[in-house]
């Protein structure tokens, strides 16, 4: 109550909106999209994959009652662990709901943040920085590599490999959520923009291209129902199709790594889940 109290009193200086709290899920009824951020935040030390057993139950216990009052609405999953939580939501939902309605906000952020650091060295903005951070949301993510340009530019020459500064600006991006959580205790704006990016697709059915956590379950040869993140189109009714992108043999033997790592932490849940 605090939080809208707050908002509420600077409603003079932003555009007109209606902001509203409660316990009661009711209150989401007939929305466009819901954002599940529900959850036990992550402690310092801790990584994204050790919030499982305490953000599974919150989540599955959620997803059918906003459904109950939202049936067709896109849910966008943001706790952690996302990507599993994004397989809990998806299941928890139902086999009635179709593909693409539940996804995770995934490495969206993460690839957010590796074009800000690939801006910032060759001092281009951001947004002429295209490419992809797959996989994980977390320890395991792959760089595309091979297909990020620079103004319309590859950044490797076709065939090349990323050389130590390129791997070092990715092992920046793995750490970096763990050192605003050491410096503040906690991590928000970045996040707030990359899903307010994803509820803005949604919401003006943009059909944008961003990096969500999807079943990949047949892509790049993975065999699991896992969630990860891929090139996903963004409409109103959630994601509408993937990109199938071009991956080098390094890169898609990271990628199946990804799916074998989150599919470790995913199947416990699985082998624990009670109907």
């Amino acid at each position: 109550e605090g939080e809208v109290m707050d908002l509420r009193q600077g409603s003079a200086f932003y555009s007109r909106v209606r902001i509203e709290c409660s316990d009661d899920i009711a209150i989401t009824a007939k929305s466009d999209i819901v954002v599940l951020t529900a959850g036990t935040a992550r402690r310092p030390g801790e990584t994204r994959l050790d919030l499982v057993g305490r953000n599974a139950s919150i989540v599955r216990n959620i997803v059918p009652k906003v459904l109950q009052h939202s049936p067709e609405c896109p849910i966008c999953v943001v706790s952690n662990p996302c990507d599993v939580m994004t397989a809990v939501a998806s299941r928890a939902a139902g086999p009635n709901v179709p593909p693409g309605q539940i996804f995770g906000s995934g490495t969206a952020l993460d690839s957010s943040r590796l074009r800000s650091l690939i801006g910032a060295t060759l001092d281009v903005d951001t947004n002429s920085v295209h490419g992809f951070i797959i996989g994980e949301h977390g320890d395991s993510s792959v760089p595309v590599w091979s297909s990020i340009n620079v103004g319309g530019s590859f950044l490797l020459p076709p065939g090349g490999k990323p050389t130590e500064a390129h791997r070092a600006m990715h092992a920046d991006v793995v750490v970096a959520g763990a050192q605003v959580i050491k410096k503040k205790g906690h991590t928000n704006w970045a996040i707030g923009f990359s899903v307010a990016a994803i509820v803005n697709a949604v919401v003006n059915d943009e059909r944008k291209f961003l990096p969500l956590s999807t079943c990949v379950r047949g892509y790049a040869g993975v065999e699991e129902d896992v969630y990860l993140s891929l090139p996903c189109c963004v409409g109103a009714t959630g994601v509408v199709r993937v990109i199938d992108l071009d991956l080098s043999k390094e890169e898609g033997d990271a990628f199946r790594k990804s799916a074998e790592d989150v599919w470790k932490v995913q199947k416990e849940v699985w082998e624990s889940w009670k109907e």
